[in-house]
């Protein structure tokens, strides 16, 4: 459902949630200091300075937590905000609040004639038993009492519904949404997906739980659109993990390999990330054991190259290695730059284990992302496992694959030290990259 409004978001960072335990949300567990009044209206003025009046129907206001706690907002600030909206002509003000914050003394200074103002609340799932299994904090009845307050003062109530609620497969969306369709007079329907910092995560480590991707959301979500407005990604959603769950990974063994930190980047990069619409060309990199990647000796030396190529700007460089594929963009993230495996620990066994899991990872990859490029290319070792998987990911999938460096031309260097990385080798990635001219590496 498109409301038709023009709306205008502002972000106050005040105080700290009164809860802040919900088990999908990271912005409760945020701490900021709490602004007093004076820095309220200054940062208000600055926020709604280029408004000309009428120009907006609605403004929403998130603070990560409470509008109506005085512990984070001053109580001044709420009809300064009303008085603002009134001079302005906006029509409409959503103000975020838990129940119990829903009280006659709250809402008392922020009446008004000309603006229509709503209580967000996140609702998320329409059953006591599933608000306490996300820890919600409060019961439907906190919620329907607080509409009554809501309703003599005039105000309205839009209520946020968690889809993919964790925990709550017991309860259907639509219970969900018929529940509050009638204790609510707008819905909103977020996609759950995992906030920094929150428990959620740890579920998706442990495989208790998965976010949906866009398809799925979708499909979930199709009977309530004429109704309900949806939200697939309302924060920019890259797996981040807290201090707590970052663990040294290190060692080449089967546990390594298959580690959870590696396999939520690996579901992430297949169902939600998407390449940069200008990468035509698919340039397939190998690791190194100094990180992250960029740091070191291989790295800088493919890239004193691979710069001069004239598609330069359209190469999407990915490496693969122990976590699988990792576009380079992402190479400074955990776990891309806190893992170690050791090539010298390697047993047959883990090396064939290695390549099978690669493949597959790679082939996960390429059946999401391949068709968007016009070319894929590597540079690897000819006999290494990561080139033998993802050689055979291609094989599988029927798609062209073109090393930048022959069997023959690896035997040159193959026994020196850091070979890709020899002037030799590189020779024939820039003779591949069709760089004409004389190379100089840099390292």
């Amino acid at each position: 459902m498109d409301l038709g409004l023009r709306e205008k978001v502002i972000i106050i960072n005040s105080g700290k949630c009164a809860w802040g335990g919900c088990t999908y949300c990271g912005w409760g567990r945020l701490v900021a200091k709490k602004k007093n009044m004076h820095e309220l209206k200054k940062f208000w003025d600055e926020q709604v300075s280029d408004i000309k009046p009428g120009s907006i129907d609605r403004i929403k206001i998130f603070n990560s937590g409470c509008f109506l706690d005085e512990k984070q907002i001053v109580p001044a600030f709420r009809s300064y905000v009303v008085r603002s909206c009134e001079k302005l002509g906006v029509r409409s003000l959503i103000v975020e609040s838990f129940p119990k914050f829903i009280k006659p003394e709250n809402l008392e200074n922020m009446q008004s004639d000309k603006v229509k103002i709503l209580a967000g609340i996140g609702l998320e799932v329409s059953d006591d038993d599933g608000l306490k299994l996300v820890q919600k904090g409060f019961t439907l009845k906190e919620f329907a009492d607080a509409r009554e307050i809501l309703k003599k003062f005039g105000w309205g109530i839009r209520a946020y519904l968690l889809v993919n609620a964790p925990k709550c497969e017991k309860v259907s969306l639509q219970k969900t949404v018929e529940w509050a369709r009638e204790h609510a007079d707008e819905i909103i329907l977020i996609n759950t997906l995992p906030h920094y910092a929150a428990p959620i995560m740890d579920m998706w480590l442990g495989g208790e739980w998965e976010p949906l991707d866009r398809k799925q959301f979708n499909e979930a979500v199709a009977p309530f659109e004429s109704f309900c407005e949806t939200d697939f990604e309302n924060f920019t959603f890259v797996p981040a993990f807290p201090l707590r769950l970052k663990k040294k990974i290190r060692g080449a063994t089967e546990e390594a390999l298959k580690n959870p930190a590696f396999e939520v980047w690996q579901d992430f990069l297949c169902r939600f990330w998407a390449p940069p619409k200008e990468k035509e060309i698919l340039f397939f990199i190998p690791c190194a054991f100094r990180k992250p990647y960029p740091n070191s000796q291989l790295h800088k030396a493919i890239m004193s190259v691979a710069t001069k190529a004239k598609d330069f700007e359209k190469m999407q460089f990915c490496v693969v290695s122990t976590p699988g594929v990792v576009p380079l963009q992402f190479s400074q993230r955990y776990p891309f730059d806190s893992y170690d495996w050791p090539e010298w620990e390697e047993t047959e066994e883990i090396k064939k284990i290695y390549t099978q899991v690669t493949q597959e990872r790679v082939e996960n990859f390429l059946r999401q992302h391949a068709g968007k490029y016009k070319k894929i290319i590597s540079y690897f070792k000819p006999h290494s496992e990561s080139f033998i998987a993802l050689r055979g990911a291609c094989e599988k999938l029927n798609l062209n694959l073109e090393n930048l460096i022959s069997e023959e031309e690896f035997a040159v260097v193959e026994n020196e030290k850091n070979p890709l990385a020899k002037q030799e080798a590189l020779s024939c990635l820039a003779e591949r990259l069709g760089i004409k001219a004389p190379i100089a590496v840099e390292i």
